[in-house]
């Protein structure tokens, strides 16, 4: 599966076309049709809270506080910070081209959980949560587990070398 071929070649500028073409996929994908999680014949259904919405970043319109949290990154430099955000937990976050190109990668892996490159673990270190990692194409998905029928779409993102074996190492005790 290829990144998006929108106009993300900046990885912290963003524009109101790219941002609609991106809700289009998201809205598609986690709103207008539901999203499950098969684990061992169990289905855990998947909710982006789409009442949650938010008018902030970038003053590009009032979408679900989870899209834009899918499409933006934690920034800890305060220089790079392009986020708006009135809300102070989102306030360090940043728009990132490489999560925004992959948005539709999110179901995908979802749905295809079975395959033999995409592993599954689940952790419990305060939240617990569902890990969907595509090892074929270095990605993952995160979903916070609140029960059967409300599992939260947390965010995914690439998952870059530095952070490959630290993966592998969960997967491992998991299945241990």
């Amino acid at each position: 599966m290829q990144d998006l071929p929108l106009i993300l070649s900046d990885e912290t500028k963003i524009n109101a076309v790219d941002i609609e073409t991106l809700y289009k996929i998201f809205k598609k994908d986690f709103i207008d049709n539901q999203a499950i999680l098969n684990i061992n014949s169990i289905n855990y259904i998947i909710t982006v809270k789409p009442e949650i919405n938010c008018d902030c970043p970038f003053a590009m319109g009032n979408k679900p506080e989870r899209f834009w949290h899918i499409i933006t990154k934690k920034e800890y430099d305060s220089k790079k910070r392009n986020n708006p955000c009135p809300e102070d937990k989102e306030k360090n976050r940043v728009y990132s081209a490489s999560r925004a190109k992959r948005i539709h990668w999110i179901k995908q892996t979802i749905d295809n959980v079975a395959n033999e490159h995409i592993k599954y673990f689940f952790e419990d270190y305060g939240e617990p949560t569902h890990f969907i990692w595509d090892t074929k194409r270095f990605f993952i998905v995160l979903i916070k587990h609140l029960g059967l029928t409300n599992n939260l779409l947390v965010t995914a993102y690439p998952v870059h070398k530095n952070k490959y074996r630290d993966y592998k190492a969960r997967l491992k005790k998991y299945e241990s």
